[in-house]
């Protein structure tokens, strides 16, 4: 685990018992995607994707308790196997940027943050680690944080069926 000098972004590190390659497809091809994009209990859907350096998604998480949260974001990097960068706004249905506030939100929200994922092989496993810019505090206060880690562990879940 690498260490940490401040909390001012979230930082996950996990170990995947699976190629670089299958890795990063995972996040890189839809059809994987939906599969494990979602915290437990919920489903994603996307109106629109194409994962490459200047793709956009527009996506929707829904949750039954909770209801929908959509979001765009634009690919603002991606290189196969090494990292995907890419920005996520919080949206309305039609792709429309909205103020976290007004979904019900913590008020300390960023209404688009920027997440980058890299991808390093390690002994036949793949060692990823995702930051994204607001901080782990607050992500953690919300669930975005354990979000992470559930869909992090859907995501194993797929890759060992695959």
């Amino acid at each position: 685990m690498e260490n940490r000098i401040n909390h001012k972004e979230v930082f996950i590190e996990q170990i995947f018992n699976a190629s670089v390659e299958k890795v990063f497809n995972a996040w890189a091809d839809p059809e994987k995607l939906v599969k494990w994009y979602a915290p437990d209990g919920c489903t994603v859907h996307f109106k629109k994707i194409t994962v490459e350096t200047g793709g956009q998604f527009h996506s929707c998480i829904s949750n039954p308790q909770f209801g929908d949260c959509w979001a765009t974001g634009e690919y603002k990097e991606v290189r196969p196997y090494t990292k995907i960068v890419f920005t996520m706004t919080n949206a309305d249905e039609n792709g429309n940027p909205i103020n976290p506030v007004e979904i019900g939100m913590d008020p300390d929200w960023p209404g688009s943050t920027l997440v980058t994922v890299t991808f390093a092989e390690e002994n036949g496993k793949t060692k990823m680690q995702l930051r994204q810019t607001v901080s782990e505090e607050l992500a953690i206060k919300t669930g975005a944080y354990p979000s992470w880690l559930q869909m992090f562990n859907n995501m194993q879940t797929m890759l060992d069926k695959n």
